[in-house]
């Protein structure tokens, strides 16, 4: 198989574990845990990198987030993978919780980490899962909303929104984007 590379958008430190902007690193991080694969630090690029035995490379940024196009196109030239066995995993504002949308290629719709993206790679042709966080309460800002945590009450939903990703992300993985876009497109329920 040829190789690939899903990199799951996020920050890196304690302080950002479980927050909304880390979706991201939460589905690489459960692909991982469900391979039993082991995170290493990537010696070409500014991330933890984790490769399959079907040579998928499963990526997460450490440059945080604005500025995750470096660490991304440094992998993508490194292993010399096409854009078309790329797929970048983010969270998205103005989603509702629990939607999911998948495209072949878009707009950054404001998202700073798909904006580095966009500059690093000088396309927006690239697979992107999006993942609804919804939006802030009125008094909040969308900068603070995205660096809190999932309420208790949101967290079975995000579990299943995390699942359903990572079996969005292995249908694109075996059968290509078309195999992938009915899981990648709905809404989940908790």
């Amino acid at each position: 198989m040829e190789v690939g590379l899903v990199a799951g958008l996020g920050n890196e430190g304690k302080s950002y574990v479980g927050t909304r902007h880390n979706f991201g690193f939460e589905v690489v991080d459960r692909l991982a845990d469900i391979l039993k694969l082991r995170w290493e630090k990537c010696r070409h690029a500014e991330a933890w990198v984790a490769e399959t035995a079907d040579r998928l490379l499963l990526l997460k940024p450490t440059t945080m987030m604005n500025a995750s196009g470096e660490a991304v196109r440094a992998v993508l030239d490194w292993r010399k993978i096409p854009l078309q066995n790329f797929m970048v995993i983010v969270d998205d504002i103005d989603l509702p919780l629990g939607r999911l949308r998948l495209r072949a290629e878009g707009s950054s719709g404001g998202h700073r980490g798909l904006e580095s993206l966009e500059s690093h790679l000088g396309t927006r042709a690239y697979a992107r899962l999006r993942a609804g966080i919804g939006r802030p309460a009125e008094n909040r800002e969308a900068a603070e909303h995205v660096l809190e945590t999932f309420t208790p009450e949101e967290r079975p939903v995000v579990a299943r929104m995390v699942e359903t990703a990572v079996k969005a992300v292995e249908s694109w993985r075996t059968g290509g984007l078309a195999a992938a876009l009915s899981l990648g497109n709905q809404k989940v329920e908790a």
